[in-house]
């Protein structure tokens, strides 16, 4: 069985995790699943350190970069009540949570916090948000450009959906040729948004373009991740293939860097699959490189990828339910037995601790060589996917999380 060396508990200190991020500037937070009450819990306590002890002054969350500018405009004073802004402010549901509200509530009433949702809009359904956002920019600054813009809406509205529930059925059912015409109107928008960057000299001006072009970006990655998703569907995937999602957090989190300055201090909010440093392979024989392997990359040591695991309880699983606003459910489920080789097996009967799984990167011997995904166990080489990870003995789902 495996073993890491570096362990020390947790208890209501949280010196033992922030020590370890040392002059990090990038800090993500993960979490083996979403609607979890321990890890919203932790991730608050976490914030809240960060930004009061540490310099942290932005937040970015796994959450669609269009939707979180009402979250914004409310953190700075704006109308509306923390259930009503999480639940239109966030996608994929992850502003539901009583964890949730608690830590919106805080970051309103502290200040000084910019918040950014770093995903693609629409819970992965339609590009329909963002392109809204760069028609209201369009209008202001250049309107010559307007029928770009209502080009790609007009060709994208036959697949626009609530979610990655509904889209990609719709999608499914456009010809080839009107799929092609949505991608070739999406590219068009993006390209000409990007030509516009040198000619914008006043830094606010620069700083406007470089989000509408963002957003223009993330319409693009929704309609390259519906092509993405037919192709594993299908099994014509390569075996190591694009992500869009995660090659669009992670680009959001470039723009963050851009617009506040290089020596600002980002606290991320992503799943542990998102963070990690390695390739991501949700399924036998299809991997992707997330967001953390573009972090890593372009920011070496001031990125910091901190998982978040635990041993027992339960926690969520989805499925499709026309009923429901998204067109998923989400819904409590219990926990498998631990898998051999896994790092939860690893550290079992264990309290609660961190451990910082640098240390046992030299080693001879292998370390772990999965974690747990939801209610699943995910291959990955843990001691160089992850700088550290928190360990709980258990998990439970959050009070919002209706019963299997």
């Amino acid at each position: 069985m495996p073993s890491l060396r570096a362990r020390s508990p947790l208890s209501g200190d949280l010196t033992p995790i922030t020590d370890l991020f040392g002059d990090a500037r990038i800090v993500a937070i993960g979490e083996n699943n979403h609607h979890i009450r321990e890890f919203g819990e932790l991730r608050s306590r976490l914030l809240r350190s960060l930004v009061d002890d540490h310099g942290f002054t932005v937040l970015g969350f796994e959450s669609g970069f269009a939707e979180g500018d009402l979250v914004q405009r409310w953190l700075r004073g704006g109308p509306g009540h923390v259930a009503g802004i999480a639940r239109d402010g966030f996608t994929f549901t992850l502003g539901d949570s009583p964890e949730m509200h608690e830590m919106l509530t805080w970051l309103r009433d502290r200040g000084g916090v910019h918040y950014s949702g770093l995903d693609v809009p629409s819970s992965g359904g339609s590009p329909l948000p963002a392109l809204h956002a760069v028609r209201e920019y369009l209008q202001e600054v250049d309107p010559e450009l307007l029928p770009l813009v209502e080009a790609a809406i007009t060709a994208t509205e036959p697949y626009a959906g609530v979610s990655s529930a509904v889209a990609p059925g719709r999608y499914e059912a456009m010809e080839v040729s009107a799929r092609d015409a949505a991608t070739a109107a999406l590219t068009t928008l993006a390209a000409y948004l990007r030509s516009l960057a040198p000619v914008h000299r006043q830094r606010s001006e620069r700083d406007r373009q470089s989000i509408a072009e963002h957003h223009a970006i993330g319409a693009l990655r929704i309609d390259v991740y519906l092509r993405e998703l037919a192709a594993m569907m299908a099994g014509t995937a390569p075996p190591l293939q694009s992500s869009s999602r995660d090659t669009y957090m992670a680009a959001t989190v470039k723009l963050l860097r851009r617009l506040h300055g290089a020596d600002t201090k980002i606290a991320l909010m992503v799943h542990n699959g998102h963070l990690q440093r390695t390739p991501f392979s949700p399924m036998p024989n299809v991997a992707f490189p997330p967001a953390g392997v573009h972090l890593a990359e372009e920011f070496g040591d001031e990125y910091f990828a901190l998982g978040l695991t635990a041993g027992a309880g339960t926690t969520t699983g989805l499925e499709p339910d026309e009923r429901e606003r998204l067109g998923f459910r989400v819904y409590e489920q219990e926990l498998p037995p631990l898998a051999e080789g896994s790092v939860e097996a690893a550290l079992d009967g264990a309290d609660a601790c961190v451990v910082d799984v640098r240390q046992d990167r030299t080693r001879d011997e292998p370390g772990p060589s999965s974690i747990r995904h939801a209610h699943m166990f995910t291959p990955v080489d843990v001691v160089h996917a992850f700088d550290a990870l928190v360990y709980l003995p258990n998990m439970s789902v959050s009070a919002h999380v209706s019963p299997a």
